[in-house]
C-alpha cells in the first residue's frame, strides 16, 4: 500500500513540473479595424441648390448696361454629383426651351448668358424667363431650383429709329382693352406700362408711334385676308389706342404720342410656327427723333 501510494505522487508531481514548465501558447495579435469606406450612405439626400442673378433687371440691348447676366450657381450634396442642368424657358406657353447648359459632375459656379437662345435670337422686352437648375447625385437622387429671369424694356436700335417690342402686354382673346382680364394679368400690365412710361420719359426728344400687332389664325390665305380686314386691323388699332391712353394717364406727353392698329402685316413668327404665335400677339413702341 505504502509502496502504491508513493508511485502515484511520483506521477502527479510529474504532471505537475511539466504542465508549469511547459511554453504557453503564442500572444495573437488584435484583429485590424474594419476599413473606413469613402462612399456616401445609400440613403444620401439629394442635392441643395441655389441661384444668384447679377442683376434684377436683365437687359441684354447694346447699350453697355446689364448687356450681360452672371447666373451664380451653388449644389451642396453629400454624395458627388453625376450630372446637372440649366434650362431657360419660353415665358409664354407651349414655354419651349430657350436655351440650356449642362454637363457631368459638379455644376461651374457660375454661368454668363447674354440673353440669346441657341439659335441667336434675342429675349422678348419686358418679358419673365423661367428656369430650372437640375442636379443628380452617383445615388440617383435629384432636385431642382426653379425662377424666373426678369427681362428689362429693351430699347433696340433700327437704323434711324429706336424700338421696344413687348408680347407681355396682355389683352382678353378679341378684346380691345383690358377689361376681363384677371388680377394677376391686371397687375402685371401695370407693372410694365410702368416701366414702359418711365423708359419713355427718358427718351423726351423722341416722338413715340405705338403699334398694335395681332396674329393671323384663319386655315386659308383668302380667309386670312378677310380675317385681317374685318377683325385683325381694328382690334389691334383698339388695343395700341388703349396702350396710349394708359401711358397719358400715367404722365407721358400725349402730344408725343400716336397709335396705329398693323394687324397681321408684319408677324414675327411664320404661319406654320404655332408654337411662337404669341409673338405676333405684341405692342411696339416706335421713337422717331
Amino acid at each position: 500500500m505504502k509502496k502504491y501510494l508513493l508511485l502515484m505522487a511520483l506521477i502527479l508531481t510529474g504532471i505537475i513540473v511539466v504542465s508549469c514548465g511547459s511554453t504557453p501558447p503564442a500572444e495573437q495579435p488584435p484583429a485590424p479595424p474594419p476599413p473606413v469606406s469613402s462612399a456616401p450612405p445609400a440613403n444620401a439626400a439629394a442635392p441643395v441648390l441655389g441661384v444668384n442673378l447679377s442683376s434684377r433687371f436683365f437687359s441684354p440691348d447694346g447699350d453697355g448696361v446689364d448687356d450681360t447676366l452672371t447666373i451664380s450657381l451653388s449644389c451642396r450634396s453629400d454624395a458627388a454629383v453625376s450630372n446637372w442642368s440649366f434650362e431657360i424657358f419660353e415665358p409664354q406657353p407651349p414655354n419651349q426651351s430657350f436655351f440650356k447648359w449642362n454637363g457631368n459632375g459638379n455644376p461651374p459656379a457660375s454661368l454668363t448668358w447674354d440673353g440669346k437662345s441657341a439659335s441667336g435670337e434675342l429675349v422678348q422686352s419686358a418679358s419673365a424667363y423661367p428656369y430650372t437648375f437640375t442636379a443628380a447625385n452617383v445615388q440617383g437622387t435629384s432636385s431642382q431650383f426653379k425662377g424666373i429671369i426678369q427681362v428689362d424694356i429693351l430699347v433696340m436700335k433700327d437704323g434711324d429709329t429706336l424700338r421696344v417690342q413687348v408680347p407681355s402686354i396682355m389683352f382678353a382673346p378679341n378684346i380691345g382693352n383690358f377689361t376681363g382680364l384677371d388680377p394677376q394679368l391686371s397687375a402685371s400690365n401695370q407693372y410694365i406700362l410702368g416701366r414702359i412710361a418711365a423708359t419713355l420719359n427718358n427718351f423726351k426728344d423722341y416722338k413715340v408711334r405705338i403699334e398694335g400687332h395681332a396674329n393671323a389664325t384663319a386655315a386659308t390665305a383668302a380667309l386670312r385676308e378677310k380675317e385681317q380686314t374685318q377683325e385683325l386691323l381694328p382690334l389691334s388699332e383698339a388695343r395700341a389706342r388703349t396702350v396710349m391712353d394708359y401711358l397719358v394717364s400715367l404722365g407721358v406727353d400725349s402730344s408725343r404720342l400716336s397709335y396705329v392698329g398693323v394687324g397681321s402685316a408684319r408677324p414675327v413668327a411664320a404661319y406654320n410656327d404655332h408654337a411662337n404665335w404669341w409673338k405676333n400677339r405684341r405692342v411696339e413702341f416706335i421713337l422717331i427723333k
